[in-house]
């Protein structure tokens, strides 16, 4: 069966859709909007009837404020899309979703690229007609309905690390006013290592999620202070039962004692479970087979790890063609 797609760049201009995805939905336009390197879109499926069966929102980026070419351009997508109909076969309406984001963006951006699917087989055939090529990654997520507590589930390691912090005096509390937010813009961007390739977002990134998303309960900031200072936090975002980790930070060389960052993860673990949540997840979290760095870091919080993949496409026919030969 055939279906339409059509591609909207303003929400206003999106048809009724449920919101289902934390990506997927109509606030995906009030987080990257009005950010001037920043162009969020969102492509819809819709039936004969013309009723709408799924979304896929993504972005396209450049990676620098002052050049236009589609060269410094990037399109990416997260998450597997909103389906608003268990009727239909989903593997064939991705298929016309990826059509779709290809014939929009495919002569416009340098390479797409598609993450934190969190499932190793989602979209393999529509990927591989449209000449995608995978990189293997794990997702890292937390059960936080486990009989056992999320407290138990820690290697040993962290509890000594939480511990120590409470009893030194670090506290954790959530952000309800943007008073602070400037301090903690140039906080994350200092504690964080940021690449050409994966840009640091600007302010008005960090502020519209403030203004749209945890004002409207879709997400919190969260803050780990030491003697009035502010030393790390997390930012994480809510769908149904599910709480995501988008980001965490801390000054680990200044308070390296404390482990700002295992103290706010911990923190934003617990806030996120007296809140009903049962699942933490941290995304896409590194390669597969990876032993050391950030998976090896975030399994210790006692999460359970899954393969899956990225999927990249450069729209430069020969250099994606050499890609493909080599990762896959």
């Amino acid at each position: 069966m055939e279906y339409a797609t059509r591609t909207y760049y303003r929400k206003e201009d999106l048809p009724e859709l449920p919101d289902t995805r934390f990506y997927h939905c109509a606030s995906f336009f009030d987080w990257y909007g009005n950010i001037s390197y920043y162009r969020p879109l969102m492509i819809v499926a819709f039936d004969a009837d013309n009723r709408p069966l799924a979304a896929m929102s993504a972005l396209i980026m450049r990676i620098n404020r002052f050049l236009y070419g589609s060269a410094f351009k990037r399109c990416y997508v997260s998450q597997i899309p909103a389906y608003f109909d268990e009727s239909v076969s989903q593997s064939e309406v991705f298929e016309a979703l990826l059509g779709g984001l290809l014939k929009e963006v495919g002569n416009k951006v340098f390479f797409i690229e598609y993450r934190n699917l969190g499932n190793a087989i989602f979209g393999y055939k529509a990927f591989r007609e449209n000449h995608f090529y995978s990189v293997k990654w794990i997702n890292i997520r937390n059960s936080l309905r486990r009989k056992t507590g999320a407290w138990n589930q820690l290697s040993r390691t962290r509890k000594n690390q939480i511990n120590k912090a409470k009893r030194k005096g670090a506290t954790a509390e959530e952000l309800t006013t943007t008073e602070m937010l400037p301090e903690i813009y140039l906080l994350i961007e200092k504690a964080k290592k940021w690449k050409i390739s994966n840009r640091f977002p600007p302010y008005r990134y960090f502020e519209n999620f403030f203004n749209r998303y945890v004002q409207n309960g879709k997400g919190k900031i969260i803050l780990t202070r030491f003697q009035d200072k502010i030393i790390g936090g997390a930012i994480i975002g809510f769908e149904g039962k599910n709480a995501y980790c988008l980001y965490y930070w801390g000054k680990n060389k200044t308070y390296k004692l404390l482990n700002p960052s295992v103290f706010s993860i911990w923190a934003a673990m617990e806030i996120a479970s007296k809140s009903g949540y049962e699942r933490f997840d941290f995304m896409d979290s590194g390669f597969l087979n990876e032993n050391a760095g950030k998976p090896r870091f975030l399994l210790q919080f006692g999460g359970i790890q899954k393969a899956t993949r990225r999927w990249y496409r450069i729209n430069w026919q020969w250099l994606n063609f050499f890609a493909n030969k080599i990762y896959d």
